[in-house]
């Protein structure tokens, strides 16, 4: 069995003190002080005497407590829970009543909301009384106990952490991990980006997608993590330049926000743009690596299935831009036709996967469903090169059917992106009553007093030889694109557009 993750952290601590573990707002802690937190933060879980396993949800920005807790939970054999604050008071509520935690963790204000408020107004609507503690933004909490050794710590077949979906499709999914699967994780993906103790990973987002490779991996090779409080594009080109950061985790909609700014910014110091969440468009990859001198790399997987594929970082750019790679952590994947047949090279079908890095289950009845015959049905479509590598064509539920014909709005997304107009895009189906759907374009414009027009963007189409049919028939001009968590939100465009078109009141 791979090092855990609490045991990788005592051996930095032994053999390199003071080096820089991890950044967070006004946080700054080697591996020693690390090492020194997390075991007084284990004696004062311990001596709440919790039961074995009890569950600590975190619904926590990016700061320093998000990381330091989790390694507290593991070597204090607790069950560790993060939330992202981007996820609202439903959302919330939804979780907090299928987990009931022994501990909730929030911040008190943060970026104009009442976090305290709003978690106390939640456990008194559901009788809920778990023990409180509030972080602050700038002042590391204080969490002083006895110092213990790690007898407590989590056994590799106890679960170790929950991750809740985005609840892009309505409530959170909450699947959990045991701690062999988030050790497969990070020692692959330790292996996968060559980390070393010299590497800084910057996180643009906390929890799942692209930070897991920093707080998995990262602990595991001993390199520093940089936690970025709120993301914004100025302060992260300010971040990668002062702290030096040699990997920059995003998913592909902050990476899109921060390209236009990059030739400008020194980045000399990035030798990875990795990304995971969502498809990455090709000519993205190729602004990223054309005004900087890192690689990107896109890789595969979800919070509530935990298989994933990344390409190699010695991949040439035809693999690294166009595919997500092959499968990693012993994941397995097949690409089945709506029978279950499997489909040759190719041929494009439902990505299906299981493996040693996949979730043990789920907090309620949301995703086990998609567990048929022991494989994870993803819901995304794909087919595989001739080389094996898989590339993604889309979703399922986002599949836009206009009279008869199927569309993937991720091949017209990609091609409308190399549009010069165009600095962000999102094709999303709109009710029709005689087609069933149309398709509609909703754009972030390079100029915003200067809109690509949708007779310009059938044209840009049109010369990369799309079939006629796929072409958008609506155009959404927007200042930028709704997210939910660090994804694009579609269900709120497809809304928005139906309102505006379909002459819908709001």
């Amino acid at each position: 069995m791979p090092e855990t993750i609490v045991a990788a952290l005592a051996r930095h601590a032994c053999v390199r003190p003071a080096a820089p573990a991890l950044v967070a707002g006004g946080v700054r802690l080697s591996w020693g002080e690390t090492k020194d937190w997390v075991d007084r933060a284990t004696g004062w879980l311990l001596d709440l005497s919790l039961p074995r396993g009890a569950s600590v949800l975190g619904w926590l920005p990016n700061c320093a407590e998000w990381y330091l807790v989790r390694l507290a939970c593991e070597q204090a054999g607790l069950f560790w829970i993060p939330v992202p604050t981007s996820q609202g008071s439903r959302e919330l509520t939804s979780i907090l009543e299928r987990v009931r935690p022994a501990l909730l963790l929030s911040p008190g204000h943060f970026r104009d909301r009442d976090y305290a408020a709003e978690c106390d107004a939640i456990c008194a609507a559901i009788f809920l009384k778990p023990r409180r503690l509030q972080v602050a933004e700038d002042t590391l909490l204080n969490l002083v106990g006895p110092v213990v050794d790690q007898r407590s710590a989590l056994r590799v077949d106890e679960i170790a952490h929950a991750l809740p979906t985005s609840g892009s499709e309505g409530v959170p999914k909450l699947a959990y991990y045991t701690l062999a699967a988030a050790c497969e994780r990070a020692h692959a993906q330790k292996a996968l980006l060559g980390l070393k103790p010299e590497d800084r990973l910057l996180v643009l987002s906390p929890g799942t997608g692209p930070a897991r490779a920093a707080w998995l991996a990262a602990p595991v090779a001993g390199s520093c993590v940089i936690g970025m409080p709120v993301f914004g594009i100025n302060a992260t080109l300010k971040l990668v330049q002062s702290e030096a950061a040699t990997i920059v985790c995003g998913t592909p909609a902050q990476l899109a926000m921060l390209a236009p700014r990059l030739a400008g910014a020194d980045t000399s110091s990035v030798r990875i743009w990795y990304t995971a969440g969502s498809v990455l468009p090709p000519s993205l990859a190729e602004e990223l690596e054309s005004t900087t001198s890192g690689i990107v790399l896109s890789t595969y997987g979800g919070a509530d299935f935990g298989g994933w594929s990344a390409a190699d970082p010695g991949d040439p750019p035809s693999v690294r831009h166009a595919t997500v790679g092959v499968p990693r952590g012993g994941t397995e994947f097949r690409i089945v036709d709506a029978e279950g047949r499997e489909q040759v090279a190719g041929e494009v079908g439902e990505l299906i996967g299981r493996g040693p890095c996949c979730v043990g289950g789920y907090i309620g009845t949301q995703g086990s469903e998609r567990w048929k015959d022991g494989w994870f049905h993803t819901g995304d479509l794909a087919r595989t090169d001739d080389a094996g590598h898989i590339v993604i064509a889309g979703r399922l539920k986002e599949v836009i059917v206009r009279g008869g014909d199927k569309i993937s709005p991720a091949e017209v997304e990609a091609m409308l992106r190399t549009y010069s107009g165009v600095e962000q895009v999102a094709v999303v189906g709109i009710p029709d009553p005689v087609l069933g759907e149309r398709v509609c374009a909703c754009v972030v414009p390079t100029e915003p007093a200067l809109p690509p027009t949708l007779q310009a963007l059938r044209e840009q189409l049109r010369a990369h030889g799309l079939a006629p049919y796929k072409a958008p028939e609506r155009i959404l001009v927007l200042p930028s694109l709704p997210l939910v968590g660090d994804k694009i939100n579609r269900r709120e465009l497809s809304s928005m557009a139906d309102r505006l078109f379909n002459d819908k009141p709001s």
